[in-house]
């Protein structure tokens, strides 16, 4: 198009808009003038519609208290075979406007229903032979002329102030306002006809009607098409407001109103919001605890065995200290077992975070474990730690802190192709006077994330992975968790440069307890005692045995619940300790245990485990343990804690 048409386009554009003002102007005034002049508006109305608009014919239906008012005007003097039922049939119960092609003789009507709350009061119909193209700026005005005339017809009806408390209308209409769920009644063109208060806290302004709206472009992430059937329909509607994520179920049924067929649809909207995270959060939650529960299983086995390699270690050293290049071999198996020994630690770490809720969280502990149980599948990685000295611990959910840090550390191996480096740090700030918090970054130097999916990231679903499997809850629970311990999360990406999240977590007052050294100070004899002990695994018992017959202690050995029991009721009177394994086939350790101190209450027993949760340690407190022995131990591990039992 050139110039000069596109030119052309425009003022002819600007003139039509200008000559269809005047005539809305003219149908307006000459409306309101039927008020001045006290004439019967229904009777005038059609006329003026008419000779100011394109169309060739206006009828206009009034229902008053069961009686049927009437106008109508036709510039081609057609018979007004017009009837209402046929009307309001075609109509199908519709509160917003619509446009038919080729019905009652006429290439293009225009339907508007006259409205007195939710009630259908009338039917205007502008009709032309020929069809007409009526685009959205000329329905609009339509919409604008037909609705001031309907106003100006309640107003000389007397009908404005109809609806009142303690009519049969108002009193449903209380009822649905006052439910505790987003409430629509649209008609078949997808138009709010009503809109509940909670309907519109929840997508749009309480002071502001929704009526009038296409439903579907309220609410964001409507499947389209629902309103089509007239079967009962079941869905679900995601949906964002403000930094809320929404989820609905909807439930939506058909109204009949004229001859059975279905015309509005009442939707109704449960928030699953709630339910749906936590749903989410329960897999996550129960994905880490099964991981929990075979990193412990797996520490559990490991420590019997690293028990018997590292306690004969230590045993052979005591032997060897002449031999300088066997003392040697003996030494690199102990640190060997040693270093082995940490990695179960680790494990069990890792497990009983899974299991401990709101308590006191020493950071640097719960970062070193994740970053030592990671290195396995960051061999290419460079893992850079700086850890604040200074940083106090602080109060919380462990295992709810440690999927996070997990999380935003596998998400930074992902980033960077398993190929970078990953920069762990610590730090104590002062925000605000009397504001601490912990800071926690972890920086890569992947490829970054771009500003579109920056306002995204966090949103609950959303992924960019290509897995169907990924739930896309991961950093979405990341903000939650570290929302609910007070804090906040940070974000700071540029494409191509790395990504680094900053987390924020209120320091509170703690007081550090500071545990007294188990290992007794005093050169206690452990000489002419009798020890009962239980273990399921003969390199233990056989560790054990040697280590305390050699200390001058008489040893009793089982390798199972029973024969402990048999053992403990013969030599009732004379053990003076049992040393407990607490995982053994058949009877458990717990089980031995209340059997004991059903026998002989005040019996000394020190508990021996490679792997005990929390919640085990604190249903074992009931029963007063003396000790216990976390696997794997050397030789001085046990003469220590022994002594300090027996002393």
């Amino acid at each position: 198009m050139t110039k000069e048409e596109l030119k052309d386009e425009s003022l002819k554009y600007q003139w039509n808009f200008f000559e269809r003002s005047i005539n809305n102007y003219s149908i307006i005034l000459k409306l309101l003038n039927c008020i001045r002049d006290k004439d019967e508006i229904l009777a005038k109305a059609p006329k003026i519609f008419v000779e100011e608009s394109i169309f060739d014919m206006c009828k206009i239906f009034k229902i008053e208290r069961g009686n049927i008012r009437q106008g109508y005007f036709s510039i081609h003097n057609d018979m007004d075979n017009l009837v209402l039922e046929d009307v309001l049939r075609l109509n199908a119960g519709a509160l917003s406007p619509s446009t038919f092609h080729n019905v009652f003789n006429y290439g293009t009507l225009f339907l508007y229903p006259l409205r007195q709350g939710m009630n259908i009061i009338g039917i205007i119909l502008l009709g032309k032979r020929s069809q007409l193209n009526l685009e959205k700026p000329i329905l609009r005005e339509l919409e604008i002329v037909c609705d001031i005339f309907n106003r100006i017809s309640l107003i000389e009806g007397g009908m404005y102030y109809i609806e009142k408390k303690g009519t049969d209308n108002s009193i449903y209409e209380v009822v649905l306002n006052e439910l505790p769920n987003p409430f629509f009644i649209i008609d078949h063109n997808c138009t709010i006809c009503y809109a509940n208060k909670k309907a519109k806290e929840e997508f749009g302004d309480i002071n502001k009607s929704l009526e009038g709206e296409r439903i579907d472009r309220i609410i964001s992430g409507m499947e389209e098409g629902f309103y089509r059937t007239e079967s009962p329909y079941q869905g679900n509607v995601t949906y964002q407001s403000g930094e809320q994520f929404k989820f609905f179920r909807m439930n939506a049924y058909s109204i009949n109103v004229f001859d059975g067929a279905w015309n509005n649809k009442a939707i109704m909207l449960i928030d699953l919001a709630d339910e749906k995270f936590k749903n989410e959060e329960q897999i996550v939650k129960e994905k880490m605890g099964s991981i929990a529960l075979l990193a412990g299983g797996i520490a559990h086995d490991f420590n019997n065995l690293l028990t018997g390699v590292l306690g004969y270690a230590s045993l052979i050293k005591n032997f060897l200290k002449k031999e300088e290049k066997l003392y040697r071999y003996a030494e690199a198996i102990e640190n060997s077992a040693q270093r082995a020994s940490k990695l179960t630690q680790h494990l069990l770490n890792f497990s009983r975070r899974q299991r401990r809720v709101n308590n006191v969280i020493d950071l640097h502990a719960l970062l070193e474990d994740i970053l030592f149980l990671l290195k396995e599948s960051f061999r290419d990685i460079d893992v850079i730690t700086s850890f604040c000295p200074y940083l106090p611990p602080i109060k919380g959910d462990e295992a709810g802190l440690q999927n996070v840090f997990l999380n935003l550390c596998i998400n930074a191996k992902d980033a960077m192709g398993g190929v970078g480096i990953l920069k762990v740090r610590t730090e104590r700030l002062r925000i605000s006077p009397g504001k601490e918090y912990a800071l926690v970054e972890i920086e890569d130097t992947g490829k970054g994330i771009d500003d579109e999916i920056k306002t995204k990231i966090f949103e609950p679903f959303f992924s960019t992975k290509d897995s169907g499997k990924n739930l896309g809850m991961g950093l979405y629970i990341v903000s939650k968790v570290i929302r609910e311990h007070g804090g906040f999360v940070e974000l700071d990406s540029t494409v191509g440069k790395g990504t680094k999240f900053s987390i924020y977590l209120p320091l509170t007052n703690i007081e550090e307890t500071v545990s007294p050294d188990e290992a007794t100070k005093k050169d206690v004899s452990i000489k002419e005692h009798k020890i009962l002990v239980v273990d399921d695994e003969e390199v233990i018992l056989e560790f054990i045995n040697g280590l305390l017959s050699d200390n001058g202690v008489t040893v009793i050995s089982s390798k199972d619940g029973y024969d402990a029991l048999r053992v403990f009721e013969k030599e009732n009177g004379d053990i003076d300790l049992v040393i407990l394994d607490m995982i053994m086939p058949g009877m458990k350790g717990d089980q031995v245990l209340q059997e004991i101190k059903r026998i002989r209450p005040d019996t000394k027993v020190i508990i021996s485990s490679g792997f005990m949760t929390e919640e085990q340690r604190e249903i074992l407190k009931e029963y007063k343990i003396d000790g216990y022995l976390d696997k794997p131990y050397r030789d001085r591990d046990v003469i220590e804690m022994v002594k300090k039992v027996l002393s």
